[in-house]
């Protein structure tokens, strides 16, 4: 099975934005006033949409062919939650080291058990913040478990219908208040089996003609969600940002199949180093911080500083990522796939 390298790009480019929306506190803190990386990285959370919709996409990608039966499934669940868990507890354990280091009455207010676990979204309560979606990405994994049980003739008639129940959950929790908000029916599964959706139709939605269509949709979704959403609301999120990041995947998968665009070696690289780059990043910047960095390119006269000052932290940030992936998160999973299949 091919790699599809705009994915793989789009995989780097997500982990970027996310980065970007988590140094804007650190860029104003350090005198930055520029409006246009103020009104740039604060949309830069979108990322997390784009990596649920090409975690929907993937999941199908590379199941879809496969037979249905239960050794597929326990090799489906097996292996995505040694991805998952064997590269998180590491950051995992960074951070509670440093917060036991640097400030221990911090953890009396943070849930260590669930944060380890990933079995809470409650961001405030967490030891690394950003692990926050991966919650949604472990449910989501356990309901595409389902998939092993039926025919891929049946899939194209339960997946769309599961949706369906899924939005009018949604959308009855959210405008109706008949029934409460839950994780278990949270506007981001809408995400993941967009992308579940996406893969499934694809050979027909690779037109060049769809384009600018999706062009247009991503402006007025854009331009409604800079006056409309305000950081707290899920399903308005999903509704815009998610369409968003739903058209910026089919995109890119469209310019791939008419063969308009050829990703770099850089950014396919940067893509497979994504999931190190989204969970390292805010541990690099509270270094960053407590090392006293900051404080030298900290100044609230020259606009040059705070700039070096924050792409200082974006180049540690991805070299590191790129380092740490080659070197422990690459090997640690193959090790665990290797070690697994022999026993």
């Amino acid at each position: 099975m091919h790699t599809i390298y705009t994915i793989q790009m789009l995989r780097g480019i997500a982990a970027i934005m996310v980065l970007l929306y988590h140094l804007l506190p650190q860029y104003k803190a350090m005198g930055g006033e520029i409006a246009f990386f103020h009104k740039t990285f604060q949309w830069g959370f979108m990322g997390v949409d784009i990596f649920f919709i090409i975690s929907g996409f993937i999941m199908a990608y590379t199941t879809f062919t496969k037979e249905r039966n239960m050794l597929n499934a326990k090799t489906f669940i097996k292996h995505r939650l040694f991805r998952v868990y064997l590269g998180y507890w590491p950051f995992f354990f960074t951070m509670f080291f440093a917060w036991l280091f640097v400030n221990p009455d911090k953890l009396k207010s943070l849930d260590i058990i669930n944060s380890f676990f990933l079995t809470s979204q409650q961001i405030d309560e967490l030891v690394l913040p950003v692990s926050w979606s991966l919650g949604y990405e472990l449910y989501f994994y356990f309901l595409f478990l389902f998939t092993f049980f039926f025919s891929r003739k049946q899939l194209y008639l339960y997946i769309p219908a599961f949706i369906g129940l899924i939005f009018l959950l949604v959308f009855y929790s959210y405008y109706k208040s008949v029934i409460p908000e839950s994780f278990f029916y949270s506007p981001y599964l809408l995400e993941f089996f967009a992308g579940v959706l996406l893969y499934m139709y694809k050979d027909h939605l690779m037109k060049l003609w769809i384009l600018p269509v999706n062009i247009i949709i991503i402006v007025i979704s854009l331009s409604y969600a800079s006056v409309s959403y305000d950081g707290g609301y899920e399903f308005l999120r999903v509704v815009t940002f998610g369409t968003t990041a739903l058209l910026i995947v089919h995109s890119a998968l469209i310019l791939e199949h008419n063969h308009i665009y050829k990703v770099g070696k850089i950014f396919q690289t940067l893509g497979d180093a994504s999931y190190t780059l989204y969970l390292s990043h805010t541990i690099i910047m509270i270094f960053f911080y407590f090392v006293g960095l900051r404080e030298v390119f900290t100044s609230h006269t020259s606009e040059l500083l705070p700039i070096i000052g924050s792409l200082l932290i974006i180049m540690i940030s991805i070299v590191f990522s790129l380092v740490y992936y080659k070197k422990i998160e690459r090997p640690l999973y193959q090790k665990a796939i290797n070690y697994k299949r022999s026993s």
